[in-house]
């Protein structure tokens, strides 16, 4: 295994087929592969293009990848029903994630101004003129949805038994090191020393969605990195954490987020109505709910 820091987490590439010569030379190119992306679409870098889209006024010029990361993320949303909403980054601003996390980096005794409502519908996405248009004080921000849509692009870098791993946004190629799939944690929200079960995972992708890990303080208050684009705020839930596995870790992030928004109840019945998707959805009272069909091994 080889692993670098990327997109504020470290990025694991596991390659059971290959040595250290040609692991570390697979590693660079998956580097290479978050480099690019995050020079693109960090919110936090001043000369990213996602930066100074954010800055712009009026209709502004922007790439390819960035249209069609656009034209993606409206797909999401009508799939999520507004749930799923890149206009959330002035709410993560007012909430003080306005800076690459570090534990205390965004502790502040007073809080940031309130964030514009978010609403995807009001960003124009011309792709014929190759520009973008968003209303004043409306921030994007492609946050996790990017680095699971960066996750699918490195996984094709890899052998056809490999798996890239991105702070949890894992591509997961092939049938695992010895053939009988690969074997995916899930952790305990209350406990990161504890799993609540293991699952068997052949050629998919896994997300998590939790809020204990990016955890600040704000005028006394707590706050986490799960804004609700329904009232701009931190989330509230009846889930502590939602694992999705499905067919890239793009739409596994996006689901994950999603359901953890909707509660046990309704986020059940979303991910069971979507074709070749499953999950496991840990409440805060600790019990484990597994949706769909996955292979739980029996402990």
């Amino acid at each position: 295994m080889s692993a670098f820091r990327a997109m504020g987490t470290d990025v694991r590439v596991v390659t059971p087929g290959l040595g250290p010569t040609r692991e570390a030379a697979v590693t660079r190119r998956v580097a290479a592969v978050f480099d690019e992306s995050e020079r693109r679409f960090s919110r936090f870098l001043p000369e990213s293009e996602l930066a100074r889209l954010n800055r712009a006024t009026g209709p502004t010029p922007v790439s390819a990848p960035m249209l069609a990361a656009l034209d993606r993320a409206r797909a999401y949303v009508d799939l999520t029903r507004g749930l799923f909403d890149p206009t959330i980054g002035s709410s993560l601003d007012a909430a003080g994630y306005d800076r690459s996390f570090a534990p205390g980096a965004l502790d502040r005794p007073t809080r940031p101004p309130p964030g514009a409502p978010a609403g995807f519908d009001q960003v124009v996405v011309d792709a014929a003129a190759g520009t973008v248009s968003r209303p004043p004080g409306v921030r994007l921000d492609l946050g996790g949805f990017i680095k699971g849509h960066t996750a699918d692009r490195a996984a094709q870098l890899l052998p056809e038994v490999a798996a890239v791993d991105a702070g949890g946004d894992a591509v997961l190629r092939g049938a695992g090191p010895d053939g009988d799939g690969w074997l995916v944690d899930v952790e305990d929200p209350a406990d990161a020393a504890r799993v609540v079960l293991t699952l068997r995972v052949h050629d998919a992708a896994v997300a998590t969605s939790a809020p204990n890990r990016r955890r600040w303080r704000v005028a006394g208050a707590e706050q986490h990195h799960l804004i609700d684009p329904r009232t701009g705020l931190a989330g509230a839930s009846d889930l502590a954490q939602v694992t999705v596995i499905a067919r890239t870790a793009e739409l596994a992030d996006v689901l994950a987020k999603t359901a953890f928004f909707l509660g046990a109840t309704a986020g059940r019945r979303f991910l069971e109505r979507l074709p070749a998707v499953a999950g496991v959805l840990v409440r805060h009272a600790g019990s484990v709910e597994v949706v769909g069909d996955v292979d739980v091994v029996d402990e």
